[in-house]
Parts: structure tokens; sequence; C-alpha cells
């Protein structure tokens, strides 16, 4: 019973290998996408960061059928910060509310959820500790921003939207850093799309 079970799991290995198919990375494609979807039907705000939602949200779709998961993966979590930029409203609890938000969670911004793992990384006298919570966004955006304009430069990203959003994001640091924050993590998520990893 062992030797078949192995068998098929390595027949099951092998057929993906050989078909070139990461059937994870399209799982995520997948929930990306009907994640978007939803998202995108009930989408209101400011009407620039809308379109430019749409755009990316047109993107995905066509890497997502041209079968290209990983590209259609990062199109869907720019386009998900894009409508949640457009809406505009930083969540109401502070900085470890907008770690949960379903768009930055699909991105893989998890780490504020790591206080109950690692209390001693959160000790008062660490950084960010006792600080107001709207400095702290204004750096967090600013740290996105200059990291944006870093791997833009370092890629040589010839995406045109991409230079757009952190062009956008610099002017909104000041009076809106949440999207700010919001509008530099997509084109990170572009950029990353652009370059395949």
């Amino acid at each position: 019973m062992k030797k078949a079970l192995l068998g098929a799991m390595v027949l099951a290995m092998g057929l993906s290998l050989a078909q070139g198919v990461d059937y994870r990375q399209e799982a995520m494609a997948a929930m990306a996408m009907a994640r978007l979807e939803a998202v995108a039907q009930q989408a209101t705000g400011e009407e620039k960061l809308l379109a430019w939602a749409k755009e990316v949200k047109a993107r995905a779709e066509k890497s997502y059928q041209a079968k290209e998961a990983f590209k259609a993966l990062r199109e869907a979590q720019a386009a998900l910060l894009l409508f949640q930029a457009a809406q505009g409203e930083a969540p109401k609890a502070g900085l470890r509310g907008a770690s949960r938000v379903p768009a930055e969670r699909a991105f893989g911004l998890r780490h504020m959820e790591g206080w109950r793992r690692h209390p001693h990384a959160f000790a008062p006298g660490r950084r960010g500790q006792g600080q107001d919570p709207a400095f702290r966004m204004k750096e967090m955006a600013q740290r996105s921003v200059d990291r944006a304009e870093k791997e833009l430069n370092y890629y040589r990203g010839q995406d045109p939207l991409v230079k757009t959003l952190i062009a956008e994001a610099k002017g909104r640091l000041e009076k809106e850093p949440y999207r700010a924050l919001l509008l530099a993590r997509a084109a990170l998520a572009l950029i990353s799309a652009e370059r395949g990893f």
C-alpha cells in the first residue's frame, strides 16, 4: 500500500514538473483573482485610483488567462492595493489593524501580527514603540516609496504605470501617508510581476 501511494505521489510530481505547472502558484492566483473580482464589484472612491485599479485588474485577468500564474497573482495584489487606496480610509485600529487588511495579507505583510509569537521584539524602547501611529504610518510609507524607487531603478522596470504610481505616492506622503503606502506597495507588486520573482 505504501509503495503504491509513494508511486502515485512520484507520478503526480513528475507530471507536474513535466508540464511546468506549479499548482500552488495556480491556486494562489485563482484565490487572488476571485478576491479581486469581489472587491471590484463594490469599489468606490477616488476616480483616478479606481481607473488605475481597473487597468491593473484587466492586466491580471489577461495574465491569468495566459496561464502566467505568478504574474497574475502579483498584478491582482497590486489591483487590490489600488482599490483599497481608492477608498482611502486608514484602518481605525492603527497599524496593527492595517496589517490585517485582506489585500495586504495577500501581499504577505503579516509581520505586525508577530508580537504574539515574539513579544520581546515589541518590548518598550524598541523602534516604533511609543510613537504616534500617524508618524509611524508616514515612516512606513516613506520606506515603501524609497524601496519602490530603488527596485524600479535596479531592475530597470519598463512599466510606465509603476513610475506614475511612485510619483503619485511621493506626492501624497505628507498629507495622505496611508494612500502613499498602498500606492508604493502596488508599485512593488507590479515590479515583481514584471521581473517574474
